[in-house]
């Protein structure tokens, strides 16, 4: 189905004549933000890193107690695929909703529940490569990440502590905001993980065993693009009040890709230390956009 904004499937149907409202309102995704979702880039009319996301999704599902069917995922995409081509829509972002399904009241999942999969089409933000060739400031959230080990990882539906930390007031110069756990630990971006690199040399992901997203470009950077450049990234602890010792950052995304930190926001959020575009941050980029060229 096409709204002005974006087009859509729900369960594989292009429209929602075939889905009453009793179904769809008592779905456990909106009811209890029982699901987990994607974004995938869908470029030159093909889902990219789709083996990735699919694998995280049938793993994370699993976390969550939800039975997902991994090869009719894989025929909704391309069915969905084959929609947007009839309309010659070759490139934007694709997001897959998994849902828990339907289930009736309380919080106890049903074993009868059949899990709903709702794909959505938007167009990709025009401002994507600017923010890769540029760069970005981030603002310090004042939101916290609460430790959650069960969860950790899972880019569940539940996403209130990025929600109210990207409405949080900042400067117009910010694009994103720096995400730190409760001990003070610096985790991720509102909608990106995060890599340093020390003045020794040493890059740094954060642990995210208590919480966070474990992003798909994260682990792609990590298994493939870190090792052609003959880098081992270790992950550990960053403290938010180490980051001055590191000289190079960068976040990613499925979406964005690399995109380099130009500037931090001071504790008190009132003017923004800058930094420099890092050699190695580039080469990673070339890197990336030679293996994958919808990030050039």
């Amino acid at each position: 189905m096409t709204t002005t904004d974006f087009i859509y499937t729900i369960d594989g149907q292009d429209e929602l004549l075939d889905i009453s409202s009793a179904e769809l309102l008592s779905d456990r995704g909106l009811a209890y933000g029982h699901g987990l979702f994607e974004s995938i880039r869908y470029f030159d009319g093909d889902f990219l890193l789709k083996n990735r996301h699919l694998a995280r999704i049938q793993n994370d599902a699993g976390r969550l107690g939800i039975r997902v069917n991994l090869p009719h995922m894989s025929s909704a995409l391309l069915s969905f695929k084959e929609i947007l081509l009839k309309q010659s829509i070759v490139d934007g972002i694709v997001k897959i909703i998994v849902t828990a399904g339907s289930g009736g009241r309380g919080y106890q999942s049903s074993e009868a529940s059949i899990p709903r999969i709702i794909l959505r089409h938007s167009v990709a933000p025009v401002n994507l490569q600017d923010y890769r060739n540029t760069g970005i400031s981030l603002w310090r959230c004042g939101q916290r990440l609460s430790t959650n080990t069960q969860l950790a990882g899972i880019k569940h539906l539940n996403r209130l502590e990025q929600v109210l930390a990207a409405s949080e007031r900042h400067s117009s110069d910010c694009d994103d905001g720096l995400m730190m756990n409760d001990g003070g630990l610096v985790i991720e971006t509102t909608r990106a993980n995060i890599f340093f690199r020390g003045t020794s040399g040493r890059w740094i992901t954060p642990d995210l065993d208590a919480c966070g997203v474990s992003g798909v470009m994260r682990s792609l950077l990590i298994e493939e693009i870190f090792p052609l450049m003959g880098i081992c990234p270790e992950i550990g602890a960053v403290g938010e009040s180490d980051l001055d010792d590191y000289d190079e950052l960068f976040i990613c995304n499925s979406v964005r890709g690399i995109v380099p930190i130009v500037g931090i926001r001071k504790p008190d959020n009132q003017s923004t230390e800058k930094r420099a575009i890092g050699k190695v941050t580039r080469e990673l980029q070339s890197m990336l956009s030679n293996n994958y060229p919808c990030f050039q």
